[in-house]
């Protein structure tokens, strides 16, 4: 299916000796525990930025012309998928805003991350298997409301 395909994988990202920005925040921030998820939180990172930068909209993104990726709820809703059993959610976002504030060269974008700090203890969006009837409501309203569901 990827025949041909590059695949990166955490050793294609940094090694102890030289590592990437991503990881290095990482480390500052404390975004691992146990360091059983590390390398896919960091891999998976590492493609959200990719796709921030390229202006990609995510499934909570409201503005598709000009999503912004550095809210808190853009970098939640791409990481969902990536589950840390040591809840180290908080200090994982915190990583990933540092190295998009770095990269991104937009000052007012900054500032949106500055204000959307995420405290105490945080986990990533239910699903609609969690959510169950209240998500088919609210399904129902969007679709009434010709919004995209």
């Amino acid at each position: 299916m990827h025949d041909g395909d590059d695949i990166t994988t955490i050793e294609g990202i940094g090694m102890p000796e030289s590592l990437s920005a991503l990881q290095q925040a990482f480390k500052d921030n404390d975004a691992f525990q146990c360091g059983y998820c590390t390398p896919g939180q960091i891999c998976s990172a590492t493609a959200l930025i990719d796709e921030i930068k390229q202006n990609w909209p995510s499934h909570v993104t409201t503005d598709l012309q000009n999503p912004d990726g550095l809210l808190v709820q853009e970098i939640a809703e791409r990481m969902s998928g990536n589950i840390c059993r040591c809840s180290a959610y908080p200090n994982i976002i915190k990583a990933i805003s540092q190295v998009l504030e770095n990269e991104m060269n937009d000052s007012s974008k900054t500032d949106a991350v500055q204000k959307s700090e995420v405290t105490g203890i945080w986990s990533p969006p239910p699903s609609e298997a969690q959510l169950g009837s209240q998500s088919m409501k609210n399904k129902t309203a969007t679709s009434r409301l010709g919004d995209r569901s």
